[in-house]
């Protein structure tokens, strides 16, 4: 089996084992609290953005950026990259732990919603919203993207602007109130720089096999 196969293999197999680590508290601490629920008011600004099922497109294409920077970038960015989401979804589990939150979809109408609205309904209580996940896990995404093209300024501004339809798809679909992705975004830069110095020595010995 050659090299690069084996590579992709680990990436796959630490995807997976990623997925379950997001997931599995995340959709525990949908169904459990230790305290009554705090439900997050949206400001002027999430007011001021329309209810939009066409966003569902944007929304669901975060997948599809994570899974295409955890396959493509450098071994290296990639073990701080699996890193950073590691200690970012550990820290957003224990803030829904401990301070249990969620974002009301109040002015949705369902009966005009289409059936991929109802799907993600049906797995994603609103509930676990501050800090928003899907704006940590894009943004640390984007910086991944930044580190392996830094010479290529036209790769990154078109990840920034992916990560910002993103953002804008959240409130769309009252998922997140901006107050939500300005923390996961927070949560998500200082993960980045933590493991860059934390882990240091792992990130050092992948850059020299």
């Amino acid at each position: 089996m050659n090299s690069t196969l084996k590579d992709l293999l680990r990436r796959v197999y630490s995807g997976v084992i990623l997925v379950i680590w997001i997931m599995a508290p995340y959709l525990l601490l949908q169904q459990f609290a230790i305290r009554e629920v705090y439900w997050l008011k949206p400001s002027a600004f999430d007011r001021a953005i329309p209810v939009n099922f066409y966003a569902l497109w944007f929304y669901f294409t975060y997948y599809l950026l994570l899974a295409i920077v955890g396959l493509s970038v450098s071994k290296t960015v990639y073990l701080r990259f699996l890193l950073s989401v590691g200690w970012a979804v550990l820290v957003a589990h224990m803030v829904f732990f401990f301070f249990p939150n969620g974002v009301s979809r109040e002015g949705v109408s369902l009966e005009s919603a289409p059936i991929f609205y109802e799907f993600l309904l049906f797995y994603d209580e609103p509930r676990n919203a501050f800090p928003s996940l899907h704006a940590a896990l894009a943004v640390i995404a984007c910086l991944a993207v930044c580190q392996c093209c830094r010479y290529h300024p036209i790769a990154r501004c078109f990840v920034w602007l992916w990560v910002v339809g993103i953002f804008w798809s959240t409130i769309a679909l009252r998922q997140h109130v901006s107050l939500d992705l300005i923390a996961g975004a927070v949560v998500a830069v200082c993960s980045w720089y933590f493991v860059s110095w934390f882990h240091r020595d792992e990130i050092e010995q992948m850059r020299d096999k």
